[in-house]
């Protein structure tokens, strides 16, 4: 990152009182479409999953979907004078969506980014971080998230100098948060075997616990996401007849507002969508009625979140409610990661 760029952070930054804050509880749930982000006091924000490396002559505006961070220094050495936007802004700019790539990798970026301390906090010290991973079992991805974000980081965010000192950094599988926010609020109505399905944008995680809340690992089945209903509606016959190949991005964004338009095009999907969402519905609950086999006599329930979960309600009906979706599909497992 250039000079001139830095000094054009630098010059304009908030000239606030300079306080810090410590104890803090934070979790951030990095996922391929949304990033969502909730402390120890209850403060939730929500995040599109895009980034966007900066360059010396992006100019872009902060506002409260996004987030522009300019690394000065700190234990990250990859990420000294870097620049960096998130979420919306990334997304107008042009920027890469998470699904694009390998998230963990990417989490230190994202994670610091949704980072959001009060008005005129300048030094946030970070008790507690804790972040998610669709496999907590793999070690190199496990390191990479932790020796990321560990340590103390001095950027500047959305004008605003910030100190942030992370003094511990766990990391959970995806599902946990789920989990943890279903006991406390006494979602499962059975002492049994109860699940998460987690319909995420570019996967989907079905996982089982015992009925003392132990993770049973076996259980664990990746199924897929909006990402690949996404790729059955790019053979819609309207879609196709167009010059260029459709963007999965257009298409999942449409199915996100509800509009079930392919962006600016006015062109609808909307008559065969039902049958798209079938499909591939069907395509997930038999993937996991053969994994999960030896544990359907004994399942109670499954708790479908994530921000596919909306599309799962056919899955809720034709089980008469023993897979059904959480009040809050979107922020569940973020809400239960803290506890």
């Amino acid at each position: 990152m250039s000079n001139l760029y830095k000094h054009s952070q630098l010059i304009h930054l908030q000239t606030e009182q300079q306080t810090q804050k410590s104890g803090v509880q934070v979790a951030v749930d990095v996922g391929n479409r949304l990033i969502k982000y909730c402390t120890g006091e209850g403060i939730v924000k929500v995040f599109s999953s895009w980034h966007k490396d900066l360059e010396q002559w992006d100019t872009p505006k902060p506002d409260e979907n996004s987030a522009i961070i300019t690394y000065l220094r700190g234990d990250n050495s990859a990420l000294v004078d870097n620049s960096w936007a998130v979420g919306t802004v990334a997304q107008d700019l042009g920027g890469m969506p998470t699904y694009e790539s390998e998230k963990a990798f990417l989490a230190p970026k994202l994670v610091l980014a949704m980072i959001d301390p009060q008005p005129g906090v300048s030094h946030l010290t970070v008790n507690r971080l804790v972040c998610s991973l669709p496999n907590d079992l793999q070690a190199d991805k496990v390191e990479v998230l932790i020796q990321g974000l560990i340590g103390n980081h001095h950027i500047i965010r959305n004008n605003q100098s910030l100190n942030i000192e992370v003094r511990e950094v766990e990391v959970q599988p995806e599902t946990l948060g789920a989990y943890k926010y279903a006991l406390a609020n006494r979602l499962f109505n059975y002492a049994r075997v109860n699940g998460i399905l987690d319909l995420g944008g570019k996967t989907g995680i079905g996982q089982l616990y015992t009925k003392n809340g132990t993770l049973i690992r076996e259980s664990r089945v990746i199924v897929e996401g909006t990402y690949r209903l996404a790729q059955m509606i790019a053979r819609h016959p309207a879609l196709i007849a167009q010059d260029m190949t459709p963007s999965l991005s257009l298409i999942m964004d449409g199915i996100a507002d509800g509009s079930l338009i392919y962006g600016t095009t006015g062109i609808s999907f909307a008559d065969r969508f039902p049958t798209y969402v079938s499909q591939w519905l069907s395509g997930i609950r038999n993937k996991l009625k053969i994994s999960w086999a030896s544990w359907l006599p004994e399942l109670g329930e499954v708790l479908i979140i994530g921000g596919s979960a909306h599309l799962a309600t056919s899955l809720q009906e034709q089980t008469e409610g023993r897979f059904k979706i959480a009040d809050q599909p979107d922020i569940s497992g973020v809400l239960g990661m803290l506890l």
